[in-house]
C-alpha cells in the first residue's frame, strides 16, 4: 500500500510538470486545447452552411461536426502527446521512484481531464448558445470518451517505444494521421457513404471512435457498420505488445 501512494504521488507530480510544460510556456495556454477545435468546427460549418445554402441549419452543421472533431482531436493530439513521454522525461527517470510508464499514466491523465473540460464546454456553448440538442444518451457518451482515452494510451505507449529505436516513427506517424481525417467520417457519416466505400472505412478504427461519438449523443443515430469490439481488440492487443515490450526492454536495462 505504501509503494502504491508513492507511486500515486510520482503521477502525481508529473501530472503538475506535465501540465506546465504543455500549456504554462504559451500565452494562450490551456486556451489554445479549446480554440482548435472551435477554429475546426467552425470552419466546417462555415464551409458546408455555405455550400448547401441553408443558413437556418447552421446549428445543426455545428453539432455534427462538433461530435466529429471532438473525438477524433482527442485520439489524435492524446497518442501524439503520450509517444513523446520517454524522450522529454528522460532525465528524470535517473531517479529510483520516477519509471517510465509513469510519465506515460500521468500523460494520460493530462489529455483525459483537458479534453473532457473541452469537450464540455464546446458541447455545452452549442446547446445553451446555438440551440443543439443535448446527448441522448450520457452513460455511452462517457464510455466511448473512456475508450478513446484507452485507444490513445495504447497507441502512444507502442509508439513511444517504436521511438526508442527509429526516431522517424513519430513523423511518419503524423504523416499517417493528415488523410486520417479526411477517412475517419469528421465531417461525414459513414451511412451516407456507398457499401463499397463503407466496407474499406470499416477498417479504420476510428472510423467507429467517431461514430460511436455521434451514435451515443443523436438518439436516431445510424449505427448499423460501427463495432465498437473491434476499436476494443485494437486497444488490447496494442496494449499488451507495448506492456509486454516495455517489460522486456526494463529486463534489458537491468
Amino acid at each position: 500500500m505504501s509503494a502504491l501512494i508513492v507511486n500515486i504521488r510520482v503521477i502525481l507530480a508529473l501530472l503538475l510538470r506535465e501540465a506546465r510544460i504543455r500549456h504554462g510556456r504559451s500565452r494562450i495556454g490551456y486556451s489554445w486545447s479549446i480554440i482548435e477545435p472551435v477554429l475546426l468546427i467552425s470552419a466546417l460549418t462555415t464551409i458546408f452552411s455555405l455550400v448547401s445554402g441553408q443558413s437556418a441549419s447552421v446549428p445543426d452543421f455545428a453539432i455534427f461536426f462538433a461530435t466529429g472533431v471532438l473525438p477524433y482531436q482527442y485520439f489524435r493530439n492524446s497518442s501524439q502527446f503520450i509517444s513523446a513521454a520517454f524522450e522529454q522525461n528522460r532525465p528524470l527517470f535517473n531517479y529510483p521512484l520516477v519509471k517510465p510508464m509513469d510519465a506515460i499514466f500521468a500523460r494520460v491523465v493530462l489529455e483525459f481531464a483537458t479534453n473532457v473540460f473541452v469537450m464540455a464546454l464546446v458541447l455545452s456553448f452549442q446547446i445553451y448558445v446555438l440551440g443543439a440538442d443535448p446527448p441522448s444518451d450520457y452513460a455511452q457518451l462517457l464510455l466511448i470518451i473512456l475508450l478513446i482515452t484507452c485507444f490513445s494510451f495504447a497507441a502512444g505507449l507502442n509508439l513511444a517505444l517504436g521511438k526508442r529505436q527509429f526516431a522517424s516513427v513519430g513523423n511518419i506517424y503524423m504523416i499517417l494521421m493528415g488523410p486520417s481525417f479526411f477517412l475517419s467520417c469528421v465531417f461525414y457519416s459513414l451511412s451516407s457513404l456507398p457499401s463499397n466505400f463503407r466496407d474499406i472505412l470499416v477498417w479504420n478504427p476510428l472510423v467507429h471512435v467517431v461514430e460511436g461519438f455521434r451514435g451515443a449523443y443523436f438518439p436516431d443515430y445510424q449505427m448499423q457498420d460501427v463495432d465498437l469490439m473491434y476499436v476494443v481488440w485494437w486497444t488490447v492487443v496494442l496494449a499488451f505488445f507495448g506492456v509486454l515490450r516495455e517489460r522486456v526492454e526494463k529486463r534489458k536495462e537491468i
